[in-house]
């Protein structure tokens, strides 16, 4: 199969080299986001403070680490129990690396025949990205797009990029509601299309961290993914 051949490709060791490479690509979210400890502590000068540099250098790598293995096993575990249905949903704004993250595991879901359900929002976002990693596989019958409200409600940049999907759900009924309301009327429709939910999430990502709770409790198979 053509993915396996990809996968090895990009062995486990070499795509770890790959993302911690890229670490520096991470770029500085919005106001209300949690700004990197490294960056905050930099300029530290006394012993005291070297030591809490130190430390939490270590906690940071830890917690990529713990990222960057749950994500290996994601694409180790793409090849078995083919094809599923899988939702990928996240965060509206988030780094160039994980963009690329998202696009990566949506390709490769596609690959090997799982349908794929995202939604919209942000052209910088999860979702965005997942259709991106969809379009490049070149199987347009294994992508869903399900929106929270009607098309026209869509970014611009993003209606762009839906004009080449083929399967797109409008849900015209909720325009009227507040986007946060919509949004997770949205993913409930979601939720119930599929087996398999992936989100990517701040901690304080409150539409996204409930889909995944709600998934928990329809006892679908949950991958969360913290990005602070």
């Amino acid at each position: 199969m053509f993915f396996c051949s990809y996968f090895n490709l990009i062995n486990c060791n070499l795509f770890r080299y790959y993302l911690v490479k890229n670490t520096c690509l991470k770029t500085n979210y919005s106001n209300n986001k949690k700004k990197s400890k490294v960056n905050n502590l930099t300029f530290l000068k006394s012993n005291e403070d070297n030591q809490l540099v130190k430390e939490n250098t270590i906690n940071i790598d830890e917690e990529r680490d713990k990222m960057f293995d749950t994500i290996l096993q994601e694409l180790s575990a793409i090849q078995q129990n083919a094809p599923r249905r899988v939702a990928i949903l996240g965060t509206r704004h988030f780094s160039y690396l994980h963009q690329q993250i998202v696009e990566l595991l949506t390709y490769a879901n596609i690959l090997v025949g799982n349908h794929v359900f995202t939604s919209g929002g942000a052209v910088s976002g999860t979702n965005a990205a997942v259709i991106k990693g969809a379009l490049r596989a070149e199987k347009p019958e294994l992508l869903t797009v399900v929106l929270p409200q009607s098309l026209s409600r869509q970014p611009p940049d993003v209606r762009e990029l839906l004009e080449k999907v083929r399967n797109v759900v409008e849900m015209r009924e909720n325009d009227d509601l507040p986007l946060d309301v919509a949004s997770r009327l949205c993913n409930s429709n979601i939720l119930s299309r599929c087996d398999h939910l992936i989100s990517f999430a701040f901690h304080d990502s409150v539409v996204v961290l409930e889909a995944a709770r709600e998934a928990k409790a329809l006892n679908k198979l949950v991958t969360l993914l913290y990005l602070d």
